[in-house]
């Protein structure tokens, strides 16, 4: 069933103009608010006890599954579905959910890179790579859409502490910024990555 739903989206998402961009998509009234629904009970989720954690995420779960039924062009209840379940524990569900996201939109970057993250998580690390390998190829192909734009630039370099280590994405931001010193975005994520300690990050994923 659900490679039948994929394969009915893939070929909506061909014939629909506004695929191009995950942000400008206008998804379905009805599957807009329940996935609202359910992003109020993730954020609830999080600052609860975790006696009632599981019940929120199950509960956002379902709102998502009927988002996602009604409008399966719309990647934002499939991400979120995905958060509710790597939150929940449940990260072969998370990773299949994020799989469902490649099939229909293969170049979402930040999609990628979650893969990347949930597959390093489980141990799978040259699957990991090959993800992250991917989402710099996405993030390059939109750079030469959008060349001046400093926030694919400095996802770009943030990525190399994954393809690399963390001094190579250092190099690569200050690099950055030596051409734009007048970019807030690209000093605030040298100091990102500066401060960033991976093995902490993927343990708290």
């Amino acid at each position: 069933m659900i490679v039948l739903i994929i394969a009915s989206c893939n070929d909506r998402e061909k014939r629909s103009q506004q695929s191009a961009s995950v942000t400008e998509y206008k998804p379905d009234s009805t599957a807009l608010r329940l996935n609202n629904k359910a992003s109020r009970l993730i954020g609830n989720a999080a600052h609860t006890y975790d006696s009632l954690k599981a019940q929120l995420y199950d509960s956002a779960i379902i709102y998502l599954n009927s988002a996602i039924e009604i409008d399966c062009l719309y990647l934002l209840a499939y991400t979120n579905k995905a958060q509710a379940l790597q939150r929940k524990g449940s990260l072969e569900e998370a990773l299949e959910v994020l799989n469902q996201v490649e099939i229909i939109k293969p170049d979402f970057a930040e999609v990628l890179m979650g893969q990347g993250f949930l597959l390093e998580k489980m141990g799978k690390m040259e699957l990991a790579e090959q993800k992250y390998r991917q989402a710099l190829k996405a993030y390059e192909k939109r750079l030469e859409d959008d060349p001046e734009s400093d926030k694919v630039r400095s996802d770009i370099a943030f990525l190399y502490i994954f393809l690399e280590d963390k001094n190579r994405a250092l190099d690569e931001i200050r690099d950055l910024i030596i051409k734009n010193p007048e970019s807030e975005q690209l000093r605030m994520i040298e100091g990102v990555i500066k401060d960033f300690d991976r093995k902490k990050f993927i343990a708290e994923y």
